[in-house]
């Protein structure tokens, strides 16, 4: 059994389909830590963020095809040849003394070079292309899939954070979850709970013809209501209003559209 808050490292697979010196590496508490020539030993990184969520993501080259490395070869060749050629014309003689032939000869060498160079430039991304592997790895997915274990149940394919944060790929605070229950955790997250806090006051007005009180004085009243010391009497004192008015918010008869939090997260929760 791992002893809760011991760090704990797993290689993470890459699966490219090519040998390579890199290597990634997860820990339970949800790091990461990157191996290869420069860092053998290891280098803790912090990726970037996609949809707000840690990620690591590059680009694995392997060696070109051997018939491409013979093509991209051959332009070498040819614009070193090119490259002599244009060399010699500045050694017989200065550029102002040659013939007005010679100097369309010396543009069209120069031409034809930046054409070869073109070409190889294009060929050169497009065989790399052939041989590279893009690769993006979520932290909480790889974390999960490390430590936990993929589900036997394959609709059980979402990793969710269960205190919603999305930083915190603690492996304890990570989970399975199908897209159902995914949607539902979805509804109880804070941020929609404090926009449905926000929306209650919205175009809304309260359900009494007159009244000394505001929406934050009721919230603090049902905030209050039921701790030990304060009385219904105490609060109608503080705000100058009858102790039946406090009764009315409390079983919800006046201002019942004005709710704590924690009274949208019970509801929520039904």
């Amino acid at each position: 059994m791992i002893k809760k808050n011991k760090e704990i490292w797993k290689e993470y697979p890459l699966n490219l389909g090519f040998p390579t010196d890199f290597r990634i590496e997860f820990s339970n508490l949800g790091r990461m830590k990157t191996f290869s020539r420069l860092a053998p030993k290891g280098s803790i990184i912090k990726g970037s963020l996609q949809g707000g969520f840690p990620i690591f993501r590059t680009t694995f080259t392997d060696e070109l095809k051997p018939k491409d490395a013979e093509k991209l070869q051959k332009l070498d060749k040819e614009i070193a040849e090119l490259n002599a050629e244009i060399k010699n014309f500045g050694l017989k003689s200065p550029i102002e003394n040659k013939s007005e032939n010679l100097r369309d000869k010396l543009d069209d060498l120069k031409n034809r070079r930046a054409e070869l160079v073109k070409t190889r430039s294009k060929l050169n991304t497009k065989f790399r292309k052939k041989v590279s592997k893009y690769v993006a790895i979520l932290v909480h997915k790889a974390v999960a899939e490390l430590f936990i274990g993929k589900p036997l149940d394959e609709s059980r394919k979402f990793v969710i954070h269960h205190d919603f944060d999305k930083l915190n790929n603690n492996v304890e605070n990570l989970g399975w979850a199908t897209q159902e229950e995914l949607t539902e955790r979805q509804m109880k997250h804070p941020k929609v709970i404090l926009n449905q806090f926000r929306k209650q006051f919205e175009d809304k007005k309260p359900n009494v013809r007159s009244t000394k009180l505001s929406e934050n004085d009721v919230l603090f009243i049902k905030s209050k209501l039921g701790k030990k010391g304060v009385t219904m009497k105490k609060l109608a004192h503080q705000f100058g209003v009858s102790e039946m008015q406090i009764h009315r918010i409390k079983t919800g008869e006046n201002w019942s559209h004005v709710k704590t939090v924690s009274e949208l997260k019970a509801e929520m929760q039904k």
